[in-house]
Parts: C-alpha cells; sequence; structure tokens
C-alpha cells in the first residue's frame, strides 16, 4: 500500500497540480487521485467535494491512514464533530496497528491525530505530556 507523505518535499510538476483549480485537474482513478484532489478541495474550502473525494479513496482502500485523517479535517471543518471524532480515532488505531512503517512519520501523525481527537473531545490538543517525554 502506497501512502501519501503530506511532509514529503514535492517536485515542480506535483506543486503545479497543488495549485491548481481542483476541477482542472484530472479525474481521480486511484487512491492517491483521489486524496490529492480532496486535499485540493479541502484546502479551497469545498468542504462537499472533498468529502466524496476522501471517501471515494477509502472505498478503494479502507486501511488508509491518509484517508482517515484527511476525512477527520474535513469533517471537522464541516462542523460534524461526532463523525470527526471517529474518523481520527479510525485514524489513531490504524497508526498504532503499524499502518505506517517509517518511525518519524508515524510518530508525526500519530500526534496531529491525537491533537484534533483530544481537541474535539475535550477542547485541547493535551500534547504536553507526549511532546515533554521526547524532549526530556
Amino acid at each position: 500500500m502506497k501512502l501519501i507523505n503530506p511532509f514529503k518535499k514535492k517536485t515542480v510538476k506535483q506543486e503545479a497540480v497543488t495549485l491548481l483549480n481542483p476541477e482542472e485537474m484530472p479525474a481521480p482513478t486511484d487512491l492517491d487521485g483521489y486524496l490529492r484532489r480532496g486535499w485540493v478541495y479541502h484546502a479551497r474550502g469545498k468542504h462537499q467535494e472533498a468529502e466524496q473525494d476522501i471517501r471515494q479513496a477509502l472505498k478503494l482502500d479502507a486501511d488508509s491512514v491518509d484517508a482517515h485523517y484527511v476525512l477527520g479535517l474535513v469533517l471537522k471543518a464541516q462542523g460534524k464533530r461526532e463523525e470527526a471524532v471517529a474518523s481520527f480515532r479510525e485514524t489513531i488505531g490504524l497508526i498504532e496497528a503499524g499502518k505506517i512503517e517509517e518511525k518519524a512519520r508515524n510518530e508525526i501523525m500519530h500526534r496531529l491525530a491525537n491533537g484534533h481527537f483530544n481537541q474535539l473531545t475535550i477542547g485541547d490538543w493535551n500534547l504536553e505530556k507526549e511532546i515533554w517525554q521526547h524532549i526530556s
């Protein structure tokens, strides 16, 4: 399974696609295409369209950490709190099940998903303990 790394440096061609209007992007045919266009829709505030693309990505790979994470962000932006919580909970579960092999990416995605989950459930990112244990 190929995962998309949102922190990976992009090529000039990939950056150009990111800047496009999502309606001008090629029609997605695979997981990466739906995720990419979903991110672009989300970045432009077109959350319903983003949700449709991300849900299509999940139909292609129900264990996609990236798709569950982005869906959580999109649902959170739409004010769908309970659905966003469920999506971040699923993201955390997949990460803890070892779906991300790269250690640094695993830790970053785990913190981000936990932060959003905590913010939605208790009103605070509440990551001090996790962050300070790595600093000290």
